[in-house]
């Protein structure tokens, strides 16, 4: 029974990440031209489809013993009011994660998922923001999404975590939270035993089922690290103190 449930694991996973990567060409296909039939709040609604398509996706994959996801506190991600999003990466379905709970999330998505194929047509629609932009453009566009009103998801390493080590931040999603002067939301994800982690191939599936779960923890005001003299030590001092809380909400310190 063992080998027979890791078994319907791999080709659950490779499904799945099917359904990711393939799914979005159908999704586009089928339903945008729909969504761009209303002529307001195009992109809003765009968000609406993909959020409600991550909610029945996780609903899926729980439901078929693929994984198991656990949420704490994810009603504090629904107060009002635009922030940041900060999360670690140790997994590629992290962002389906925080999605599902965020109905008009934004996201900064790398320019190989904007120019993807399938994916592409869904990021442009969605109005995502292109991590490829010069930096002047990429804040203002960061900063006019927060005035707005709306979460943006951040994962300040930049990339998935590095299996067995203590996340390291790089210091743009810093720069941010001082000069737009933002809150910012902490998410803690964990993934029990590791799956989908940077530099393994999906079908590496775990003997045991992999347990994901998603706390929602601290909010943080920018402001509090403004009494710097200089707005680059401000940044530094944020990053430095978020990398110490993760690593101990972690187990690293």
């Amino acid at each position: 029974m063992q080998r027979l449930d890791h078994a319907w694991r791999i080709l659950g996973t490779g499904a799945a990440l099917a359904f990711i990567f393939f799914g979005g060409g159908v999704l586009a296909s089928l339903v945008l031209p729909a969504v761009l039939l209303m002529r307001t709040r195009q992109r809003e609604r765009v968000q609406l489809v993909l959020h409600a398509i991550f909610r029945f996706y996780l609903v899926c994959v729980t439901k078929l013993k693929i994984i198991t996801v656990e949420f704490e506190n994810p009603e504090l991600l629904k107060a009002p009011g635009g922030r940041l999003i900060i999360a670690n990466h140790p997994s590629l379905l992290d962002v389906v994660m925080l999605m599902s709970l965020l109905p008009n999330a934004q996201c900064i998505v790398k320019n190989q998922l904007w120019n993807h194929r399938f994916l592409g047509p869904l990021m442009r629609r969605a109005g995502y923001i292109r991590n490829d932009l010069e930096p002047e453009d990429l804040l203002a566009a960061c900063q006019e999404s927060l005035a707005k009103g709306q979460s943006l998801i951040i994962f300040p390493e930049g990339t998935r975590s590095e299996p067995g080590q203590a996340p390291k931040f790089r210091r743009g999603f810093a720069n941010l939270a001082t000069l737009a002067k933002a809150e910012m939301q902490l998410v803690t994800i964990t993934c029990t035993p590791p799956t989908l982690i940077k530099g393994e191939p999906w079908w590496k599936v775990p003997p045991v089922r992999p347990v994901f779960r998603l706390v929602v923890g601290e909010r943080l005001d920018a402001d509090s690290y403004l009494g710097y003299p200089h707005r680059s030590l401000a940044a530094r001092k944020l990053v430095q103190s978020l990398e110490r809380y993760y690593a101990e909400k972690l187990g690293y310190a």
